[in-house]
């Protein structure tokens, strides 16, 4: 008989139901080619794209696991396809292969071999967060959830080695990362899975044990509180703003382990608190003040400790940017406000009751330390990739701020993530809008983000031309882009945005210009009527458009394959268990 959450899920997903409530699906043959290769090849090659990486393949090595009783071959097996995950064609993988993955994975975890073996634990836990991300596969969870939790369990009881740390970090990780692609992605399905399946009180007990803190290191209680926030955000919002019933139940049971934690340990037990459940439950700076208990808030010199002037009208506030480092993003800013002002005709004159001094240019190391102390020192939302706050220009002693992260992806290359695009935002509202931020009230999106793409990007915007190349046949007219919102998704906001400004500067300059004057002044009356004389020029925009795109020499073909890589911004640097690196026996992209 189908369980409740998982016939709630069927009724949303019919094909999904029809797959879980029949376990059985149709026999693979072994291929021994294929089978010999998998028991042979140096696991080096399983982490490069290669032929080996296969639907076939897969689906040996799912039927080696299901039949496997050696640790050896196991823990080969279970690594390819960690290795799959990251250079296969997940695309090819049906629902039918998935079960089977399925399958082989609960049979494994009743066999001694895997209760015995913390390594082969380590495999099933990242093994769920790889496959079972989303909408399509999340009934298939309702088998393996109890399993994560009876390893939970098991392993908080286990010696403490470095292959048991492993299986116990990745256990951990397993339910946040989860959490988070089907919050980010909107898998509903999945979401609803992972909360009818009550995960919550598996991490809770875990948390509120003594295992969570193993020879006196908290790294398994912070990433326990991770999960639990991860957790809390996943759950349905009240719809008056205020928390749930069930949003508060967390949020209570959480603190009351803190406390009893900052009893113990005390300003270590705040930390670990703050860092692991309060920032990651996006709880803000007002809430760590009123919960002084057992969440703290550090001093602005203790996270940005460095001070730099690029200028007089511009300032960068660092965590750990070196001087070669610094003096390039002045010099990367600084050097395209000239072609700002000449593109505008601007006569480096500022808007009417603009008292904006000098921007502030706030570098944190990476998104994790911007998540955590764009909240608690800022008080900022940071449940995005960065942002520019303009304030009330007209009120004195304003600070205009630029909040950014060093983009920790391209190292040992160095830049600051989306640094030009965001001191377009300062230019344009210092220089060419009236007011601060929602003063005018619409048709604004695509003026400042097609504007900040054109101005920092110039003529080299590959991504954009991709993305127009595949989408020429149902690109938005010039009258739908100017209307763009920001729930139009992000190639409305960017991309095609970004075309009509270029469009404009190339075809229509002096209206270009004259719409930011109509800004500038405060007449959004001429704007609207200068943007609806502008759409008229559709068939042009229309035919400028796939001429652009017959000039367009997409490389994409001949470019690198691409990694399946985690979300960068799915897990946070200063949770990973200093002990536990990512070398050849541990990888993750």
């Amino acid at each position: 008989m189908l369980s409740r959450s998982l016939i709630a899920l069927s009724l949303l997903y019919p094909s999904l139901a029809l797959l879980s409530a029949c376990s059985t699906v149709t026999p693979i043959d072994t291929d021994p080619a294929i089978a010999q290769q998998l028991q042979t090849t140096d696991v080096d090659q399983f982490f490069t794209h290669g032929s080996i990486h296969t639907r076939d393949s897969f689906n040996q090595a799912v039927k080696l696991i299901q039949n496997e009783n050696d640790p050896e071959q196991l823990d080969r097996q279970l690594y390819f396809l960690r290795a799959f995950s990251y250079f296969g064609p997940l695309d090819t993988l049906t629902l039918e292969d998935q079960q089977r993955l399925t399958n082989a994975l609960t049979a494994l975890s009743k066999r001694q071999v895997f209760t015995n073996d913390p390594r082969l634990q380590e495999h099933f836990a990242v093994t769920l967060y790889r496959y079972y991300n989303t909408d399509d596969t999340a009934v298939l969870l309702n088998e393996l959830l109890p399993i994560l939790n009876t390893q939970l369990t098991r392993l908080a009881k286990q010696p403490v080695t470095n292959a048991h740390d492993y299986a116990l970090w990745e256990t951990l990780r397993t339910y946040g990362l989860l959490l988070t692609a089907a919050r980010k992605h909107n898998e509903e399905a999945l979401t609803k899975q992972l909360i009818d399946a009550d995960i919550s009180q598996a991490l809770l007990a875990f948390a509120d044990s003594p295992y969570s803190i193993r020879v006196q290191e908290d790294w398994p209680r912070a990433n326990a509180y991770w999960a639990l926030g991860q957790y809390r955000l996943a759950l349905p919002s009240g719809e008056d703003g205020n928390a749930t019933a069930a949003e508060l139940a967390i949020d209570t049971a959480v603190a009351k382990i803190a406390k009893a934690d900052v009893e113990q340990r005390g300003s270590i037990a705040k930390n670990t608190y703050t860092l692991g459940f309060h920032v990651n439950a996006f709880a803000g700076q007002e809430n760590c003040e009123q919960q002084s208990e057992i969440c703290q808030i550090p001093t602005l010199t203790e996270i940005l400790p460095i001070n730099h002037s690029c200028s007089a009208s511009l300032f960068i506030l660092a965590q750990d940017l070196n001087q070669q480092e610094l003096a390039q993003s002045c010099e990367k800013l600084t050097s395209q406000e000239a072609n700002f002002h000449q593109l505008l005709q601007t006569e480096n004159k500022p808007t009417a009751n603009d008292g904006n001094k000098a921007l502030r240019v706030v570098a944190f190391k990476n998104w994790s330390q911007y998540n955590a102390y764009g909240q608690l020192l800022f008080d900022i939302q940071t449940d995005n990739g960065g942002m520019y706050i303009e304030g009330t220009p007209s009120k004195p002693d304003n600070q205009a701020t630029f909040f950014a992260y060093r983009q920790f992806w391209i190292e040992p290359e160095f830049a600051i993530w989306n640094l030009n695009h965001e001191y377009v935002h300062y230019l344009d509202g210092h220089f060419v809008k009236y007011g601060g931020f929602g003063h005018f009230p619409s048709k604004m999106v695509w003026w400042s983000e097609g504007l900040a793409e054109y101005v920092s990007k110039g003529n080299d915007n590959p991504s954009t031309f991709e993305v127009i190349k595949r989408d020429i046949e149902k690109a938005p007219t010039l009258e739908e882009i100017f209307a763009t919102e920001y729930k139009d998704g992000q190639d409305r906001t960017y991309k095609w945005s970004y075309m009509a400004i270029r469009f404009l500067v190339e075809k229509h300059h002096d209206d270009f210009v004259q719409l930011s004057r109509y800004l500038k002044t405060d007449y959004f009356e001429g704007y609207e009527l200068l943007l609806s004389k502008l759409s008229k020029h559709q068939q042009q925009f229309a035919l400028w458009l796939n001429a652009q795109v017959a000039a367009f020499e997409d490389n994409t073909a001949q470019a690198t394959a691409k990694i399946n890589k985690l979300n960068r911004y799915g897990y946070r640097d200063y949770l990973t268990p200093k002990h536990l690196t990512l070398d050849n026996k541990h990888r993750h992209f």
